[in-house]
């Protein structure tokens, strides 16, 4: 029946698996991260990162390109362009920047269970400044890379549906 209706059968199932990916991607950055952040102790936080990051960013590299292989729409360069954006920023996420990020916080973790962390003034020691530097620079390298991945999502999701409400059923 649907069939002869002329519906495009693929466009509901598109725009669900659209939603999970953008949703859960801006959901789990934008108001899960900083409320867990505000709530956990760093070590937990970290751990509970440690834990998610791997998922989170092998679906963001994942996703997109299920995307651009189900696209309901004819072939547009445009879209396809901010698919392969999302893409990229969630694989440099999870195969540069995550294993950076992790040997960052191993070297501190080491630092603090030596006890190099803080010198006899109490003050963190200039290894430990620069390991927390370095790992500043990187996460807000990750951080800028997650948002235009997720922002390239959103303005995918506006063209999708632009051209899907010119279609006539």
């Amino acid at each position: 029946m649907i069939a002869q209706l002329g519906l495009n059968t693929r466009v509901p199932y598109h725009f669900l698996f659209y939603s999970l990916a953008f949703g859960g991607s801006a959901f789990y950055s934008f108001i899960v991260s900083p409320l867990v952040f505000k709530k956990l102790p760093r070590e937990e936080f970290s751990n509970l990162q440690n834990k998610v990051f791997p998922t989170y960013f092998t679906g963001q590299t994942l996703a997109p390109i299920i995307l651009g292989l189900a696209q309901p729409l004819a072939y547009c360069p445009f879209t396809i362009g901010l698919l392969a954006a999302s893409s990229i920023g969630g694989a440099l996420n999870y195969f540069w920047l995550l294993p950076v990020c992790q040997k960052i916080k191993e070297e501190r973790n080491k630092l603090v269970a030596d006890k190099q962390d803080v010198g006899a003034d109490g003050q963190p020691t200039e290894e430990f400044k620069k390991l927390n530097k370095k790992f500043g620079l990187y996460h807000g390298i990750s951080t800028l890379i997650n948002i235009v991945s997720i922002v390239s999502l959103g303005v995918y999701g506006v063209v999708l549906a632009k051209g899907l409400s010119k279609i006539k059923y």
